[in-house]
């Protein structure tokens, strides 16, 4: 056999074995066991997902106050989404944005302002509800503490989003945690993978936590490569939107290998019935919104016509 027919043979030869090696790998990974998560209380019970009520349920009420989270309380959600961010003088309040120009009459960096000065603005002031106008304008709502929420909501379990990264949020966070005794009732988020693993290291990885932005995208990668099951994903709640550009989410297999995992995973900011519906029959463990009302209604109808 000449050299050049020799070699012509051997390479298509490897290309199979490489192939058959490969393939072989793959089925080993689709038999590898997922390490498995402790149980929270941000996992269903049944067959009714958890409601979420978004900054307590922006779209019913002035969001991230204690007017929206009682309001929610009232109405019997499951658990109730807030945003937390650090003041001029280090104390803990929630809001969402990085500046209070959107929620209330005010302008401004909340980072630039104290606390007394947050407490002075009307954050009731800029939402406007359908046939009611800017109902809350002049109301008395503030910009409430995280302590303050803690003592007036006591019934009801919290997302908690640490939307500044600076270590004193997530010390401060923990420490407030800890004094009302409420690890079992909270779950801790945030964008930023490193703000979340120097938080679970203050409690020692005693409070549930979310899933920052990096391994989500770094799961959801191996995920489409069906090569997820190798990657240690020790997290209690998988918090994401239905899609991420053309990416679909809400998808039966993405949700079957988390919950196999004991990870609870909840759906971000659905506020339409139609994909509320969907998720309910995907049994997804939880869906936040920003019109808990709307969803709360959708599940008692659908459990009337059982």
């Amino acid at each position: 056999m000449k050299i050049n027919q020799r070699v012509n043979f051997l390479i298509p030869h490897r290309l199979i074995v490489v192939f058959c090696l490969l393939t072989t790998l793959f089925f080993i990974i689709q038999l590898v066991p997922v390490n498995k998560q402790k149980q929270t209380t941000f996992h269903k019970v049944n067959d009714i997902p958890l409601v979420i009520a978004h900054r307590g349920g922006a779209g019913i009420a002035p969001e991230n106050t204690l007017y929206a989270f009682k309001l929610s309380e009232r109405l019997g959600v499951d658990a109730i989404e807030l945003d937390v961010r650090l003041s001029k003088d280090h104390q803990l309040v929630v809001i969402h944005d990085h500046t209070v120009d959107r929620t209330t009459n005010g302008t401004g960096f909340v980072s630039d302002m104290t606390l007394e000065e947050l407490k002075k603005l009307d954050a009731g002031y800029h939402l406007e509800l359908e046939n009611r106008g800017y109902a809350f304008r002049g109301r008395g709502i503030q910009i409430p503490t995280l302590e303050e929420v803690f003592k007036e909501i006591k019934n009801t379990p919290f997302v908690i989003e640490l939307k500044d990264t600076d270590p004193r949020v997530e010390k401060k966070v923990a420490k407030l945690i800890k004094k009302y005794d409420i690890k079992k009732k909270v779950i801790v988020g945030s964008f930023n993978d490193d703000s979340i693993k120097r938080f679970a290291k203050s409690t020692d990885g005693k409070v549930p936590i979310g899933t920052g932005s990096k391994t989500l995208k770094y799961y959801v990668f191996l995920h489409k490569l069906h090569l997820d099951r190798i990657y240690p994903l020790k997290r209690s709640a998988v918090q994401i939107p239905v899609k991420v550009g053309h990416i679909d989410l809400a998808t039966e297999r993405l949700i079957n290998i988390i919950k196999e995992r004991n990870i609870a995973i909840h759906y971000w900011t659905i506020n339409d019935e139609k994909t509320m519906k969907e998720l309910i029959n995907l049994k997804v463990d939880g869906i936040i919104t920003d019109y808990p009302n709307k969803m709360l209604r959708l599940i008692n109808d659908d459990s009337k016509e059982i």
